[in-house]
């Protein structure tokens, strides 16, 4: 019996673990791992290790990495002071590698194509060491026919030709021959391991790059196992060894099972642990799986599982990324543009610099001409953001970075977010709230001069009149007539002083006369 063998756990250990091949290798290292005698909590320090990763490898529910094996046998002959015998080492790569090939056919068809790799580098390097040889003896022998030639032409020159016997020569000279023939043929095998060292190191690099565009390998057992063993977790009221499970799978698995197993949580153990698990797919996954999943989050419609989903996006945005994220969410197939503008918008809200947002706003649209909606990103700009009332900063900011566009719809968010403006288009007196008015003038004049004068211009030249005489009524409001009498110049200047809907407000008609007055008066 092999000390592979007598390691082995009973059958009754085997049934419990769910993948029988998992869990028969599990047994076995449970095995070994006693021989140390030593706490899991001890071994997983000793070799940098979580616990809850140690549990699972030894307990047969997870697959453990080759590197845990080899790392573990390593501290057993340390222990033991003596090294286990090479048919029980091997005996364990092979039940690895079966249990391997059950979890995971592509990382085992990886490592056996390592495996042959391997037996065939050593394969070259045992007839590079016959070809050594084999020269050594031949060169030997040449030497050896040389002299017994000259030998052979001094004896014939001192006795006669006929006492000269060649035939000692003869044979030396055919078993030089032999030896060139096997140096030939080691040549030839060489030439062959070498050729197909180098064809399987192809395949090895061919689908290592494969599998590299995939979830890293973590020796997850089959997805319907998994489940169980969740349930099982659950039932046991195990709950942090199943987050633990959870937030593996998260970043681990396949997109497809991970799709899968968002819909089982929801139906088997309700909303929080999905709410948690999307959250972490968003944290934990490369951003293009990421953006890959968005789809399924939209389908999931305003709750906490979108919310979750965004706020961790979100958290992930930097202005190098965000161009990919937003425009990612745009093309992928979700319902509308809503998901890249919810994101986006609680990008800018965690932002603490007007400059900062405008640097994000901007590097999420570059690239693109026309928008979709951005009401959030607005309205967060316009009103969300105590640094910035009004977004004005944010407005300047964007105008001078080339995005008009989106400036406008801050200012739309601005002047018409909380302005009611019925269908005929006119503007109560009374739907102008004089507190939020003062406000907006505060806002105005916490800008230099050089920004008041982009903005105005900004506001000149909008292509919504609504906005353009929203912002002008709000300004008409103030006790000092400055502003609004520099913006009234602007327009004027421009010719668009036409433009602005008096009807709109009785205020704005007064204030507009008045101006005229005094600049003619002037």
């Amino acid at each position: 019996m092999t000390e592979v063998a007598r390691t082995q756990g009973s059958s009754s250990e085997i049934e419990r673990g769910g993948v029988a091949e998992v869990a028969a290798l599990g047994n076995v290292l449970t095995g070994l791992f006693k021989r140390l005698g030593i706490t899991q909590t001890q071994y997983a320090h000793r070799v940098h290790l979580d616990k809850s990763a140690v549990s699972r490898y030894l307990s047969g529910r997870r697959l453990a990495p080759q590197e845990f094996v080899d790392r573990l046998v390593g501290e057993v002959e340390d222990h033991l002071g003596a090294p286990l015998q090479p048919e029980a080492k091997e005996a364990l790569r092979n039940q690895r590698l079966e249990a391997l090939r059950v979890c995971n056919p592509d990382e085992f068809q990886l490592e056996s194509l390592r495996g042959e790799l391997a037996r065939s580098r050593r394969d070259t390097r045992r007839a590079e060491r016959n070809i050594e040889a084999l020269q050594t003896l031949l060169e030997s022998k040449e030497d050896e026919v040389r002299r017994l030639a000259d030998d052979l032409t001094q004896l014939r020159l001192d006795w006669g030709a006929e006492r000269a016997d060649p035939a000692p020569t003869y044979d030396l000279l055919r078993e030089v021959a032999r030896l060139r023939q096997d140096l030939q043929d080691a040549e030839r095998l060489r030439v062959r391991a070498e050729q197909h060292g180098e064809e399987l190191r192809d395949r090895v690099l061919r689908l290592e790059e494969e599998l590299s565009r995939r979830s890293p390998s973590t020796g997850a057992v089959p997805l319907e196992v998994f489940k169980t063993q969740l349930a099982e977790l659950w039932e046991a009221e195990n709950f942090p060894e199943a987050s633990r499970d959870l937030t593996e799978a998260a970043w681990s698995r396949p997109l497809d099972e991970v799709t899968e197993l968002l819909h089982w949580l929801k139906e088997t153990a309700g909303l929080t642990p999905a709410v948690t698990f999307v959250a972490d797919v968003a944290r934990l996954r490369p951003l293009e799986d990421v953006l890959a999943f968005a789809p399924e989050v939209a389908w999931q419609g305003r709750s906490r599982i979108q919310g979750s989903w965004t706020t961790a996006v979100a958290a992930r945005v930097t202005a190098r990324n965000a161009a990919v994220v937003f425009q990612g969410l745009r093309k992928t197939e979700t319902r509308s543009d809503s998901e890249s503008d919810r994101v986006l918008a609680e990008v800018v809200s965690r932002v603490r610099s007007d400059a900062q947002a405008v640097a994000l706003v901007s590097a999420a649209l570059s690239g693109t001409a026309a928008l979709g909606p951005l009401t959030r990103v607005s309205a967060v700009l316009a009103l969300g953001r105590r640094s910035d009332p009004f977004g004005l900063r944010a407005v300047v900011g964007l105008a001078e970075a080339g995005r008009y566009d989106v400036a406008a719809l801050v200012l739309d968010a601005a002047c018409l977010g909380e302005t009611a403006v019925p269908d005929d288009g006119r503007v109560l007196e009374e739907s102008v709230p004089t507190a939020a008015s003062l406000r907006l003038g505060a806002a105005v004049r916490e800008l230099d001069a050089v920004q008041i004068g982009r903005l105005f211009d900004l506001v000149t030249w909008l292509d919504d009149t609504r906005v353009m005489t929203a912002f002008a009524v709000w300004l008409a409001h103030e006790d000092e007539t400055h502003l609004f009498d520099r913006l009234l110049a602007t327009m004027a200047d421009q010719g668009r002083l036409s433009l602005l809907d008096v009807r709109m407000s009785a205020t704005l008609g007064d204030a507009v006369r008045d101006w005229w007055r005094r600049s003619r008066g002037q």
